[in-house]
């Protein structure tokens, strides 16, 4: 079980960030498939209505499509039934959450745009011609049953795409006086292996027991053979022998992995010492023994700032505080195209369903 919230900030990033650069179907590749909807012999095709949009199944599809290949890429097929913790012991599937994200982002793209005008945007020359460029990759990369079951053609994709890149127009425009900044200092994400000699064990219900005095001589007398395995392979320049990876596997240590995590979430889970080891540490560096309340370890630092995990979070929490900052206006145009709407109440899940789990 993984909790919502950085999820939900990964999702919103992934729907807006693939739409605006348009994430193109690989030819060839099997697309999802959306099974036909069909009510006293009619197919459906609306997934739901926001004040005077009406947002059919082909649409939807560019958006789901866009999440449900990079996710998949990243995780794996089976990530939509990954259950997510909610809160207040409600739990969701990663699937029941994206859907959910995807028709709010597609309600605040249309908010956005809906206001176009007011603010005096308007889409550029370059712009249009650019986003003419990338509807034809999207569009030749269908399948000919993908434009039948989605009823998709080059100008209904087109339309999509300019909607976001207006609605994108008019958030930036929103922002012009109080600008988001995220520094990459902010968003610094650490990369390091954790060789972790554990001192306690787990049983199935869930018990935890400490190793005794004489468990715990041996794990340490182990880190320390550990250490001084790395630093000579090290001084001699053996590849083979700096495979921290099979030198946790000679070791059986379940635990040991490699660690993405940000300086707060160090500090948090190994304490101010081990966080100050860390930091002086340079790329490539191995630790001594270093012992925690958890057992006793032996760090490689890899990277202190992995410049990609350092883009995304900067690029999350640059949403985060854009919601942030935008959440009064949006609200209140909300209100004013459709106050009645709600997920998931608002929409057809039958249709919805059908182009998701298809």
């Amino acid at each position: 079980m993984i909790k919502n919230t950085l999820l939900k900030k990964k999702i919103i990033s992934a729907v807006m960030l693939g739409i605006l650069a348009v994430s193109v179907p690989a030819c060839g590749a099997k697309q999802p498939e959306a099974s036909t909807t069909v009510e006293e012999g009619v197919e459906k095709t609306v997934v739901f209505t926001y004040g005077n949009n009406v947002v059919t199944k082909g649409e939807v599809y560019i958006y789901i499509n866009t999440v449900k290949e990079r996710y998949e890429l990243q995780y794996g097929k089976d990530v939509w039934n990954v259950t997510i913790e909610e809160g207040l012991d409600q739990n969701v599937t990663m699937a029941g959450l994206t859907k959910q994200e995807v028709v709010e982002e597609i309600v605040r793209v249309k908010t956005l745009a809906a206001h176009a005008e007011e603010m005096g945007v308007s889409l550029s020359v370059n712009d249009t011609d650019e986003i003419d460029k990338k509807v034809t990759e999207f569009y030749e990369g269908l399948t000919d049953d993908d434009k039948k079951r989605m009823e998709l053609d080059e100008e209904k994709i087109r339309r999509v795409y300019e909607e976001t890149a207006i609605a994108k127009e008019v958030e930036d425009k929103i922002l012009e006086k109080n600008p988001v900044e995220v520094s990459s200092e902010e968003a610094r994400m650490t990369r390091f292996y954790d060789m972790y000699f554990p001192c306690y064990s787990i049983d199935e219900k869930g018990n935890v027991t400490s190793y005794s005095d004489t468990q715990r001589e041996k794990q340490y007398k182990n880190a320390l053979q550990a250490a001084s395995t790395l630093a000579t392979a090290s001084l001699n320049d053996d590849d083979d022998a700096k495979d921290v990876e099979k030198l946790a596997e000679y070791y059986k240590l379940d635990q040991a992995k490699e660690q993405v995590l940000s300086p707060n979430e160090i500090l948090e889970t190994y304490g101010e010492d081990i966080y100050n080891l860390l930091y002086s540490m340079e790329n490539g560096a191995y630790s001594e023994v270093v012992e925690s309340e958890y057992g006793y370890h032996v760090f490689v630092m890899y990277e202190l700032t992995d410049r990609e995990k350092t883009e995304e979070k900067k690029q999350r929490l640059k949403d985060e505080r854009v919601n942030e900052e935008l959440a009064e206006t949006l609200e209140k145009w909300r209100t004013e195209i459709d106050p009645e709407f709600k997920y998931p109440d608002s929409v057809d899940m039958e249709v919805y369903d059908s182009i998701f789990n298809g």
